[in-house]
């Protein structure tokens, strides 16, 4: 008898496992968010190169995307090709800031 409902137990954690999961998978979406955005504006975030005022295309995807979202994602070795600190200035000229606290790359704001 208790061999049935250890293993209904079981069964109904794999359902919920299964479901739950989905979250975690839907945060790729920001990897992507990240890499279009990193190609659109790399004229204006390059590390290395003085600031420029962002492409039509650049504005568009900093208006369209999470910037805060994005800015989490960056990896060390993206952080070898972008400045976090032109990536701020750039979501704060679009009028999508970074809220005061938040993890941009490595860096804290």
């Amino acid at each position: 008898m208790s061999m049935k409902i250890d293993l209904r137990i079981m069964f109904f954690a794999l359902i919920f496992a299964g479901f739950t999961s989905h979250h975690v998978w839907g945060e790729e979406d920001y990897y992507h968010q990240k890499d279009v955005f990193m190609m659109k504006c790399m004229d204006t975030i390059k590390l290395g190169t003085p600031y420029e005022d962002p492409s039509q295309p650049c504005i568009h995807a900093v208006g369209k995307y999470d910037m805060k979202r994005i800015c989490g994602a960056f990896t060390f070795s993206d952080q070898l090709e972008v400045s976090m600190i032109k990536t701020i200035i750039l979501a704060y000229t679009c009028h999508k800031p970074i809220p005061i606290g938040e993890k941009c790359g490595s860096r804290f704001l």
